[in-house]
Parts: structure tokens; C-alpha cells; sequence
């Protein structure tokens, strides 16, 4: 069991961020990151471990972005380490996801990625996912996870960033739980209503198979 978040928002959004992870805390505590598009690249910040330490290295490492998502990890494939702590980057800082859950088809999916090129340095089942949507990614983030999403087996829940679509958060769920928040000019995806409280009283709880897309103009759902 994981916690996941993601903003879309105007305002500084990794405090938003780790607020809301530490009301996720409970879901897993191996480690903690947080990712958004700095500068026309993803950048992510990543720590083993509690919340206060990936605390630490934003002190030092700061971001300054106003979409982003955020993961706290309970270890499931792959140990507690740094290479397995999410948020999964891929192409060079192009693509982030975070994942809840368990991909029971990741070894089939992971050979036949290496086939087409794709390295892994991680154990994780989640790095498939993001090696998954970059192979599909043809200029549109939610039509590539809808795609991918279609090839996977077992629980999911997603959050999805990609560097050409700077304002946009795609998230998905199958098996795990995940929640859309609403709010002024910002909206929200989390594994908890929890997680948001104080930022919105307004939820659409995702159904099965659902993929939606987090956007400051709105949230699409299909």
C-alpha cells in the first residue's frame, strides 16, 4: 500500500505537496519523492524513509513549480533504496509516475520493453509503467496512459507528468483506490480524500478502469 497525490494548481505546489503525503504517511513510509516539470524537463526529489527526510533534501534541492506529484511507498518489488523510490523518471527527464499497487504481468511487460530498448535501473513493477507510456506517448499524455493502462495486469493507481504538457496530471485506476478533488483554478488526485482535506470539499471517486486528466481549465474522466 502506497500514497500518491498530484496538483494542478498557480501556486507554489510542492508544500501542497508534502502536506498532503504527510496525511498519507500511513500508506507507506520506505520512502518518500515528489516530481513536476522545472524548465522544460521533469525534475525529482526522492529520500528513503520518512517524509522529514525527503523534507531535507527539498531544503537543500528546492523546486519551484506549480503542477507536481508526490509518492510515500510502502516497498512491494524492490527494496527500500533510493533507485526504487518513486517518483520513476524516464527518456532523460521527460516522463514521472508514481503507482499504488501491484502489476502482476511487470516481468513479461519489463522483456518485452527491453526488446524494443528500454534500460531499467530500478526492481520496481512501477518503472514498467513509465517505460510503458513513454513507448505509446505520441504527443498525448492521456491517450498514451489510456492505452498502456489497457496492458496491464493486477492493482493500479497512477499519477502521470510528462515535460510537453507542463500543466496537465494524468492519473488511472484499477484495484487501488483513487480520488479526483475539485477546486478554484486547481484540482487535485489522491489516494485519500485524507490527503486533501483543507484544499477541497468537492471528490468524484474514480470508478474502475477510469482515466482522467487534471488540468487548471478542468478534469476529464473517460
Amino acid at each position: 500500500m502506497c500514497g500518491i497525490i498530484g496538483v494542478t494548481g498557480n501556486g507554489p505546489v510542492v508544500p501542497r505537496l508534502i502536506d498532503s503525503l504527510k496525511r498519507l504517511e500511513y500508506r507507506g513510509y520506505d520512502s518518500a519523492g515528489v516530481a513536476a516539470v522545472v524548465d522544460g524537463h521533469v525534475e525529482r526529489r526522492r529520500a528513503q524513509g520518512k517524509i522529514r527526510n525527503l523534507e531535507a533534501v527539498l531544503a537543500e534541492e528546492p523546486m519551484k513549480a506549480t503542477v507536481g506529484i508526490g509518492h510515500t511507498r510502502w516497498a512491494t518489488h524492490g527494496g527500500p533504496t533510493d533507485l526504487n523510490a518513486h517518483p520513476h523518471v524516464v527518456d532523460g527527464g521527460k516522463l514521472a509516475v508514481v503507482h499504488n499497487g501491484i502489476i502482476e504481468n511487470y516481468e513479461s511487460l519489463r522483456e518485452m520493453l527491453r526488446g524494443k530498448g528500454y534500460e531499467f535501473v530500478s526492481q520496481t513493477d512501477t518503472e514498467v509503467i513509465a517505460h510503458l507510456i513513454h513507448s505509446l506517448y505520441r504527443g498525448d499524455l492521456f491517450a498514451s496512459v489510456r492505452e498502456a493502462v489497457g496492458q496491464l495486469h493486477g492493482a493500479y493507481a497512477i499519477a502521470v507528468l510528462h515535460k510537453d504538457q507542463p500543466h496537465t496530471v494524468v492519473g488511472a485506476r484499477q484495484g487501488s483506490p483513487l480520488v479526483v478533488g475539485l477546486g478554484n483554478g486547481e484540482n487535485f488526485l489522491a489516494s485519500d480524500a485524507l490527503a486533501l482535506a483543507g484544499s477541497t470539499e468537492r471528490f468524484i471517486f474514480l470508478e474502475e478502469g477510469d482515466v482522467c486528466e487534471l488540468s487548471l481549465e478542468g478534469v476529464r474522466i473517460a
